[in-house]
């Protein structure tokens, strides 16, 4: 990561960066990718426009808390201004030069959004890293059987349709908490195999 520590006694919280590319750099590449001047990327994170000068130009670095407060308020992935970070690295927006449609990555987003679920919500629920859940979300990291699996058992989501867009078993989903229920509840059982009976019968 190009930031890794604290300097101890140089200030609160600044920090030692450790590759050639300087923060200020990336400050800039995510000033003008969000097409904003100077003047009102500092406004929107309470800082001077002096101070952001500074650290662009590689006079002053960041505290800690600084990077917290950009990482905030522009939604970024939390490992920003890490080199792990590729040239995209806002968290609810697929890189320009990745089509997520119709993958696994691109059903989660939509259905994390449209139940209003944040990605670090999501990561707590399900006991998946929230770098992991990036990684999936944006196409960069493929989803695995295991993956889908822990948000199934966490969201009643289907894996089977986060995973291949199976639409029949979208919403409550046929899979271990089910079993687990009908295996131990007769009465469940048994109403469900009238039903297939009946559809069975009525199908011939």
């Amino acid at each position: 990561m190009s930031i890794e520590k604290y300097v101890e006694g140089t200030g609160p919280n600044i920090l030692m960066h450790n590759t050639d590319e300087s923060v200020g750099k990336k400050l800039v590449f995510l000033r003008k990718k969000l097409n904003l001047t100077k003047s009102a990327f500092a406004q929107k994170i309470g800082y001077s426009t002096v101070h952001l000068y500074r650290i662009e130009t590689g006079e002053g670095m960041p505290t800690q808390e600084m990077i917290d407060t950009i990482v905030k308020v522009f939604r970024l992935d939390p490992r920003w201004p890490s080199s792990e970070v590729g040239q995209n690295p806002f968290l609810d927006a697929p890189s320009d030069t990745e089509d997520l449609s119709g993958s696994a990555g691109n059903r989660l987003v939509q259905w994390r959004k449209e139940n209003g679920i944040l990605q670090k919500d999501l990561a707590a629920r399900t006991g998946i890293s929230l770098a992991n859940l990036v990684e999936v979300e944006f196409g960069r990291r493929k989803m695995t059987a295991r993956f889908a699996k822990r948000i199934e058992d966490a969201c009643d989501i289907s894996a089977s349709w986060l995973l291949y867009g199976d639409e029949q078993s979208k919403e409550k989903p046929c899979g271990d908490k089910m079993i687990d229920f009908l295996r131990k509840t007769p009465e469940a059982r048994k109403l469900v195999w009238e039903m297939m009976e009946c559809e069975s019968y009525c199908d011939s």
